[in-house]
C-alpha cells in the first residue's frame, strides 16, 4: 500500500472515530445534566466550534512532519476513552452531588472536556492534506473533503444502526477506533520507526485492556449512582438499578425514573382517575408500569391493561427484577406512546399518563392540543385521562403558574370537564363526564383499600387548596401544540431562572465574535459559513418534526443524522467535477437550498400534514447533496494555491455550530418551527445576493 492511500485510511478513520465519539459524548452528557435540547445544542456547539477553530490553527503550519501527523493520530484513537471517564468523574469534582448545573457552567464544562479532541480532530484534517501535498501527491481539498464524508457516514452507520444496540461506550469507542490503530501502525512500519511502533503497540494493549474490561467501566459509574445492581446501555438511553438498603431505584438517562418504595405516588397516579367510574375494563398506562401501579390497578380488576414503554431493554430487566408485577390481561407493548394511540382501534375507559415535565420536545408531544384530540378518540363515552406536572402546595411562582394555566388550557379545549386535583403533583383529570374530587368516598364506594388515600388525603389535599388551584388556572394560559411548543418556551424561561441567569449575555457575546470572524472571511468562505449554518439547522428542523410526528423511534433519528452526512459525499463528488463553472454554479446550488427551506417553511406554517417518514428522509439526502456540492465549487473559486482547505473547513464548522445553537436553542424552542425556518430562508436570500453581487 503506497503512502497516499495510508493517509486516506486514516483520514477515514478520523472521521468514523470523530462522529461515534460526537454522538458518545452527547450521551454521557445528557447522562450527566438530565439534559434536554439545551443540553444536545450546547454539546454540538461546542463540537463543531473547537472542530471548527482546529481547522484555523491548520492554516499557520506551512512545514507539515509525518511524524507530528502521526502522532496526533495516537492521541485521537486512544483520548475518546478519556474523555468518556472525564465526564462521568469529573462531573462531582465541578458541582454539588445531585445539583443542577446552570446554562453557563455546562457551557463550560463541555468545552474544557470536548476540547483537546475537538481541536485536534479539526487540526489534523486539513494537515492531512498538507502531508500528502508535501510528499509529492495531489490532493485537492475537495478530495479531503470527500474523504472526510466517506469516514463520516461510516462512523454515524456504525453507530446508529449496530454498535449503539450492542455494545457498552467503552467497547463502542474501541471498535470505531481500530482503523486509526491500523493507519498508524502502517505509517510507522513505512517510515521504519521501530521505537515508535513499539511505543504505539504498547499504547493500543493498554488502551483496549481498559476498553473491554467491564469492571473498569462500572466502576466509572459509581460515582453517579453508588451501588449498582444492574446496568444496561439501550440505544433509548443508560439504564442504571441501584440499592440503598432495601430500596430500588431504576435511573434512565442519568434522571430517576421509578423507586419501589413510592406507594403514595403509585396510589395518586391509578386512583385519582380510576374511581370516577363504576366499572372499568380497559386501561391505558404509558409508562410509569413499573411497581406499585401495576399492584393498584388490579384493585379494579380490568380485562385487559395495556402498558406501553418505549424502551424494551427497561421493561426486560423490570421483568428479570419482579418490578413488573404479574396481572390478568397485562399486554406490554414498547413502542412511542402516541405512535400506539395512532395505530391502535382499542377504545378505553381511562387512560393514564405517566411522564416527567415537558422538559424536551419528545415529552412535549404528550402534552399538546393534537395529543390530547388523540386521547379524546380514544377514550369510551365519560371515559378519563389522567396526566400530571410538578407542583407545590406551598407556593407557585409565576412561571409555573403559566405552566399549568397552558395545559389548562390545553386541556379544555377537548374535554368539558378538567379537574386538578393537587397531590404529590398537580394530577389532571379530563373526561366528559362528570369528575369528583372527593376521591376517599369514591374509593369506599367501590370497596377499595388503599394505604395512604384512606388516611391523608383530607389532611393534604383540602377543599380549600382544589378549589384554588383550579380558580386561579381558569381563564389565562396559551394552547400548547406541536408546531407551537408554548410549554416548551416557559420550560427554558423557567431553567433560566432557576439558575439566576440569562442567556442574552452568551448571545450578545456570541454574536459579536461571529460578525468580527465573518469581517475576516473571504466572500466565498462566507457562503460556506451560511450553508454550514441552514444545514445544521435544516437538520435541527426535521429531528424535531419527526418527533413531534412519530415519537422518539431511535432507527428514524439515527438514519436522519446519517442522510445528511451521506448526501455530502456524491454532492461534493459532483461539485468537484463542475467546479470549473464557478460562481454561476454556486449561485444555482445556493437557490435550491433556498426553495428546499421555503418548502419546509410553507408545509410546517400552513400545510402541518402528516407524510411518510421517508419524506424527511428524502428531503435531508437532497439537502445535504446541495450542501456538499458547495464545498468544492468555492474551494476552487479561492483556489488550491491559496490553500484554501482549512479556511473552508473552518467557515462550514463555524455556521454549523451557529446554526445548532440558534435553532436548537433559540428559535424553535421559543418560537416553533415556521420561525425558525423562516429565520434560515432570510440567511440563505442573504447568501445567494452576496454570490450575485460580491463572489467573483
Amino acid at each position: 500500500m503506497d503512502f497516499k492511500r495510508i493517509i486516506l485510511w486514516s483520514i477515514i478513520g478520523t472521521g468514523i472515530s470523530s462522529i461515534s465519539t460526537e454522538l458518545i459524548a452527547i450521551r454521557e452528557f445528557l447522562s450527566q445534566f438530565h439534559g434536554n435540547e439545551i443540553t444536545i445544542s450546547v454539546v454540538l456547539f461546542s463540537w463543531l466550534l473547537l472542530t471548527g477553530i482546529g481547522s484555523l490553527l491548520a492554516k499557520l503550519v506551512h512545514r507539515p512532519s509525518v511524524l507530528l501527523y502521526t502522532l496526533l493520530l495516537l492521541v485521537l484513537a486512544t483520548l475518546p476513552l478519556g474523555q468518556v471517564v472525564l465526564i462521568r468523574l469529573l462531573r462531582d469534582m465541578f458541582f454539588l452531588h445531585g445539583v443542577s448545573p446552570g446554562f453557563y457552567v455546562i457551557l463550560v464544562y463541555v468545552s474544557l472536556i470536548s476540547a483537546p479532541y475537538c481541536v485536534i480532530t479539526g487540526f489534523v484534517l486539513p494537515y492531512a492534506q498538507k502531508v500528502i501535498n508535501a510528499s509529492g501527491y495531489s490532493f485537492e481539498s475537495g478530495e479531503l473533503y470527500m474523504t472526510d464524508n466517506i469516514g463520516d457516514i461510516l462512523g454515524g452507520a456504525l453507530f446508529s444502526f449496530v454498535l449503539v444496540y450492542w455494545f457498552t461506550p467503552f467497547r463502542i469507542v474501541a471498535l470505531c477506533s481500530l482503523c486509526l490503530m491500523g493507519s498508524i501502525l502502517g505509517i510507522l512500519i513505512r517510515m521504519k520507526q521501530r521505537a515508535w511502533l513499539v511505543s504505539s503497540l504498547v499504547v493500543f494493549s493498554c488502551f483496549l485492556f481498559v476498553a473491554v474490561n467491564k469492571t473498569i467501566e462500572l466502576d466509572t459509574l459509581r460515582g453517579q449512582f453508588g451501588l449498582i445492581e444492574r446496568y444496561v446501555e439501550s440505544p433509548y438511553g443508560r439504564i442504571v438499578i441501584t440499592r440503598e438498603g432495601r430500596q430500588h431505584t431504576f435511573w434512565e438517562s442519568g434522571a430517576p425514573l421509578y423507586s419501589d418504595a413510592d406507594v403514595i405516588r403509585a396510589e395518586e397516579r391509578v386512583h385519582y382517575p380510576l374511581c370516577q367510574r363504576n366499572r372499568i375494563k380497559h386501561v391505558l398506562l404509558i409508562s410509569g408500569g413499573l411497581g406499585e401501579t401495576l399492584h393498584e390497578l388490579s384493585k379494579y380488576h380490568p380485562e385487559r391493561v395495556d402498558y406501553v414503554e418505549l424502551d424494551p431493554k427497561l421493561t426486560s430487566v423490570a421483568v428479570d427484577l419482579g418490578v413488573i408485577q404479574p396481572l390478568d390481561g397485562l399486554r406490554i407493548i414498547n413502542t412511542d406512546g402516541r405512535l400506539f394511540l395512532k395505530q391502535t382501534n382499542q377504545k378505553y375507559d381511562c387512560i393514564i399518563v405517566d411522564l416527567p415535565d415537558p422538559d424536551t420536545f419528545q415529552l412535549n408531544r404528550f402534552f399538546t392540543s393534537e395529543f390530547f384530540s388523540l386521547v379524546k378518540g380514544r377514550l369510551k363515552k365519560n371515559g378519563v385521562f389522567s396526566t400530571g406536572m410538578q407542583y407545590s402546595t406551598n407556593f407557585m411562582s409565576k412561571i409555573r403558574k403559566k405552566k399549568l394555566s397552558t395545559l389548562y388550557q390545553t386541556a379544555k379545549l377537548h374535554f368539558k370537564h378538567v379537574l386538578i386535583i393537587p397531590g404529590g403533583e398537580a394530577f389532571f383529570l379530563c373526561s366528559d363526564g362528570g369528575l369528583s374530587s372527593d376521591i376517599p368516598q369514591r374509593l369506599r364506594e367501590l370497596s377499595i383499600n388503599t394505604s395512604y388515600l384512606e388516611g391523608f388525603y383530607y389532611g393534604n389535599v383540602t377543599k380549600e387548596r382544589i378549589n384554588k388551584i383550579n380558580s386561579r388556572l381558569q381563564g389565562s394560559g396559551e394552547v400548547n401544540s406541536d408546531f407551537r411548543p408554548g410549554l416548551m418556551r416557559i420550560m427554558f424561561k423557567e431553567w433560566f431562572a432557576k439558575q439566576g441567569r440569562s442567556p442574552l449575555p452568551f448571545i450578545i457575546i456570541l454574536g459579536g465574535v461571529t460578525v468580527l470572524y465573518l469581517l475576516f472571511l473571504r466572500r466565498a468562505e462566507y457562503i460556506l459559513f451560511t450553508t454550514g449554518l441552514s444545514t445544521m439547522g435544516v437538520e435541527m428542523l426535521v429531528i424535531f418534526a419527526v418527533q413531534i410526528l412519530f415519537g422518539y423511534v431511535y432507527l428514524k433519528i439515527g438514519a436522519i443524522v446519517t442522510i445528511f452526512l451521506l448526501g455530502l459525499l456524491p454532492g461534493a463528488a459532483v461539485g468537484n467535477r463542475l467546479r470549473r463553472m464557478g460562481k454561476d454554479i454556486l449561485l444555482a446550488s445556493d437557490v435550491v437550498l433556498l426553495l428546499l427551506i421555503v418548502i419546509f417553511f410553507i408545509w410546517s406554517s400552513y400545510l402541518r400534514t402528516e407524510i411518510p417518514s421517508w419524506s424527511f428522509l428524502g428531503y435531508g439526502l437532497v439537502f445535504s447533496f446541495v450542501s456538499g456540492f458547495q464545498f468544492p465549487v468555492v474551494a476552487s473559486l479561492i483556489g488550491e494555491e491559496q490553500s484554501p482547505a482549512a479556511g473552508c473547513l473552518a467557515a462550514d464548522l463555524a455556521g454549523a455550530a451557529v446554526g445548532t445553537l440558534i435553532v436548537g436553542t433559540a428559535l424553535i424552542p421559543l418560537w416553533g418551527i415556521p420561525v425558525a425556518a423562516g429565520a434560515l430562508i432570510l440567511v440563505k436570500a442573504f447568501s445567494s445576493i452576496l454570490i450575485i453581487y460580491g463572489v467573483r
